[in-house]
């Protein structure tokens, strides 16, 4: 009888160590499970604020250059289509011929410096053949600062041909409109091929104009 007691003792002895191992499995692997889950949800989290954060800043990055790069620049001359564009990417002189239509026959563009970066409100002049500019700086960005008491054929608008005597709008019109067809004026003489301009007047304003 006592033999039998002993047996059942060590055995439910044994099955107490095994119920402890098992429970001990069971603790750890719960441990395991809730600590891995509970370290994945917020590098998920972050990482999923990165990727949008690092979205906003490309948008905002890209919206800044679009913003920036947009330039209008008036250009002139022995073009084909003369006019103001707007000029986003690659702002040079050899775009903006581009989208002028390109020069024209009678341009001289070895004087034209193609290469030259442009700016906002910047006004490019392409000469003719047989034109001669001060300088090279010039070709490129026509002004009459050099010279106050000159006006250029080739650059003037309505209003400053209008300063020269006995030229009034109609007349300023027709000068313009004689320089856009012929691709500018080649020298001052050239301005007596407008109607209405004879030797008198010629003579009147030579002193006050240029090419």
């Amino acid at each position: 009888m006592m033999d039998t007691f002993d047996v059942i003792k060590n055995k439910l002895a044994d099955y107490k160590i095994l119920i402890a191992i098992v429970f001990v499995i069971l603790v750890s692997g719960i441990f395991l499970l809730v600590h891995t889950r509970t370290e994945d949800t917020p590098v998920a989290a972050y990482s999923a604020k990165a990727v949008g954060s690092g979205s906003d800043a490309v948008s905002s990055t890209s919206s800044t250059v679009k913003s920036t790069t947009a330039i209008m620049v008036d250009i002139k001359g022995a073009v084909k289509t003369p006019g103001v564009y707007d000029i986003i990417d690659n702002p040079r002189v050899q775009t903006l011929i581009a989208r002028s239509g390109g020069v024209t026959a009678q341009a001289d563009i070895n004087q034209v410096n193609l290469a030259q970066k442009l700016t906002d409100g910047q006004m490019i002049y392409i000469p003719v053949k047989g034109e001669r500019l001060p300088n090279h700086s010039t070709a490129n960005t026509p002004n009459t600062n050099s010279n106050q008491t000159q006006v250029n054929l080739n650059t003037a608008t309505i209003e400053e041909l209008q300063t020269l005597e006995g030229v009034g709008a109609k007349k300023a019109e027709q000068i313009i409109a004689y320089r856009d067809e012929h691709g500018g004026f080649k020298s001052i003489e050239e301005i007596k091929q407008v109607a209405g301009v004879g030797d008198k007047r010629f003579e009147a304003i030579q002193d006050k104009i240029t090419v």
